[in-house]
């Protein structure tokens, strides 16, 4: 998960990750349905039902080109919104923030359906293990960052050399 804004450095570091990984990839993203149900098979969550917060992901899904070309054609973000209970394999989560999530209380999760985008509040190793999972489509092969960000998460879980 990047939490501040990169470095020439940190993003020449990325283009050479890219440049290493991307021939040896292959598409195999999962969709929005598949992440929402390894959230809800390892995690003990509640749905939070929250209109105004839906509307509002729904919208940057929207603005977002990047974001919104990985909705099927004629379809609209459909976002759940979880919160991560801090029991069973959640409380790993817990216990393991970072210094810029000390302060937030719960794990956020959001999932758009349909675009299978997703976003956390509160631990980048649940953004970082919802990445390696979810895996990339053939436009985000093409995305240095992208790609790195995979790899990285990728070797964290030791998925990955």
């Amino acid at each position: 998960m990047i939490l501040e804004q990169p470095t020439e450095e940190q993003f020449k570091e990325w283009v050479k990750l890219w440049q290493e990984y991307s021939p040896k990839l292959k598409p195999n993203r999962r969709s929005g349905i598949e992440v929402a149900r390894y959230i809800l098979k390892k995690y003990k969550t509640v749905e939070i039902q929250d209109p105004v917060k839906a509307g509002q992901y729904a919208m940057s899904i929207m603005m977002n080109s990047h974001q919104r070309c990985k909705l099927p054609e004629d379809t609209e973000p459909d976002p759940k919104i979880f919160k991560i209970l801090n029991e069973g394999p959640g409380v790993t989560l817990y216990e393991s923030k970072d210094e810029v999530f000390k302060d937030v209380t719960d794990i956020i999760v959001t999932v758009d359906i349909a675009s299978g985008f997703y976003t956390v509040e509160g631990s980048s190793l649940l953004w970082d293990e919802l990445c390696a999972y979810q895996g990339l489509d053939k436009d985000d092969l093409d995305n240095p960052v992208c790609v790195a960000e995979y790899v990285e998460c990728m070797k964290k879980f030791g998925k990955m050399n």
